[in-house]
């Protein structure tokens, strides 16, 4: 239950609440301050998932450390200056995670996911709801249902795509003299 709670919770913050993360330079840049959407919502799961999340699961399996991404601004922050990086060191992390996937074209392969997909409604008829609860409990006799469920993501070209959008994205920060960048989610 608790599970599905955490699901449903995931899929209402990324679909409805808009909760994303969010690119700046310590500079006015005429650049496009976007974070690739596809990769928000990856290493956004680190939270819902926490260690079985993708991001988590790639981290390991590349053997990489990808803790720059969860070092982010939010909105309520006291500190918002404890979040500035140095964008070569932020670079580099992206180039790193590039040459790991490139050695490495299968990774993806060994992350583990979620064997089933549900949307688990709620509804006001009770029958429904009775078979809606059976589903869950019969869900979550699976060893693998505090999964992620597999979105392609990673088995699509999109995470790859995105990593270099970003990579250009702070190419042009660099040329437009940032030094640092910040991420913020909310």
């Amino acid at each position: 239950m608790k599970t599905t709670l955490l699901l449903f919770i995931s899929f209402l913050n990324f679909n409805f609440f808009g909760m994303d993360y969010y690119i700046e330079a310590n500079v006015k840049t005429p650049c496009k301050d976007d974070f690739p959407s596809g990769l928000s919502f990856f290493f956004e799961q680190v939270g819902g998932y926490e260690e079985k999340s993708m991001a988590s699961q790639v981290e390991k399996i590349l053997k990489i450390d990808l803790s720059t991404f969860q070092e982010y601004d939010y909105e309520d922050s006291t500190m918002p200056n404890k979040y500035w990086k140095n964008i070569n060191l932020f670079e580099k992390t992206i180039d790193d995670l590039l040459l790991k996937i490139k050695a490495n074209p299968n990774y993806f392969k060994k992350v583990k996911y979620n064997p089933v997909y549900e949307d688990y409604v709620y509804s006001s008829d009770k029958k429904d709801m009775e078979k809606n609860l059976q589903k869950m409990k019969e869900f979550e006799k699976n060893p693998l249902h505090e999964y992620p469920y597999n979105n392609g993501y990673l088995n699509s070209n999109k995470f790859v795509a995105e990593l270099n959008q970003l990579k250009a994205l702070l190419k042009c920060y660099k040329k437009h003299g940032a030094t640092k960048i910040k991420l913020t989610y909310m």
